[in-house]
């Protein structure tokens, strides 16, 4: 893992880079929201559990977290959740009930603990409400991204994430052509559906992105991105008559190996 971010007096970012070989990297964060009933959004990589559980501590005292948002229950979002759980007795978790229901196949998930939820739905964590939104780009059924009304702030899952040349703690660290060539290599891989949508309709999604006008974009897959929420929503604008994103086959794997 890489050192915890204060980005805002709000938000702490538990940020990592995946490595991704011949491509780059992938960011892969968690976030902390500091309300006044603190909120811990995703849980990193397994791979690194006793690191970001160590990087958790550092910004909040596991008895204070009253909530932990899982976007999503891709494995990179879900890491640590259980330990998580066990350990700060006093938080819920918040998730889309499909999700809770396919983990439950995995391990006994305290449901007295659980609150389900749909995009449209918000909770209210003491000093502001946390709205769950169904961003435009997405790769699991059960996700639901935040807005948080008080930080404006949007916290995206995989949507705006991007493949990057090299580590980054800020999108401002990236070119821009850097940062379309990402971000356009991740949303073809990621929600290949893209491509099979009339753009037109594509198009009229981003607007319920612009209608929030988020004035920071916190993707789990990108370094943190301060008044950019226009210039990757237009962005995005081509993706569906993009040319669609070919994942390395065997050939490329023993190159790779050689």
């Amino acid at each position: 893992m890489d050192n915890v971010l204060h980005l805002h007096p709000d938000i702490d970012v538990l940020p990592s880079h995946f490595p991704i070989p011949g491509m780059g990297f992938l960011a892969v964060n968690a976030f902390v929201i500091n309300a006044a009933e603190p909120v811990l959004v995703d849980t990193g990589m397994g791979m690194e559990s006793e690191d970001f559980m160590n990087a958790l501590k550092s910004v909040i005292a596991l008895k204070d977290l009253k909530c932990v948002w899982l976007t999503h229950d891709d494995m990179e979002h879900t890491g640590s959740l259980q330990e998580v759980l066990e350990k700060a007795p006093k938080a819920r978790l918040a998730a889309n009930s499909l999700a809770v229901l396919r983990m439950s196949t995995a391990w006994s998930i305290p449901m007295d603990r659980v609150y389900w939820l749909n995009p449209g739905d918000s909770i209210h964590v003491g000093d502001r409400n946390l709205m769950a939104v169904r961003p435009p780009l997405f790769d699991n059924p059960t996700t639901i991204a935040i807005y948080d009304d008080n930080s404006e702030a949007f916290f995206s899952a995989d949507c705006f994430g991007a493949i990057i040349p090299r580590k980054a703690g800020n999108v401002d660290d990236l070119t821009k052509q850097e940062l379309i060539q990402g971000m356009t290599s991740w949303a073809s891989g990621d929600s290949p559906w893209v491509h099979k949508i009339e753009p037109n309709l594509f198009k009229k999604s981003l607007d319920d992105i612009r209608n929030l006008d988020p004035k920071i974009i916190l993707s789990a897959h990108l370094p943190p991105a301060f008044g950019k929420t226009e210039e990757f929503l237009e962005s995005l604008t081509a993706l569906p008559s993009s040319t669609p994103f070919v994942a390395p086959g065997q050939n490329e794997l023993k190159k790779m190996m050689a």
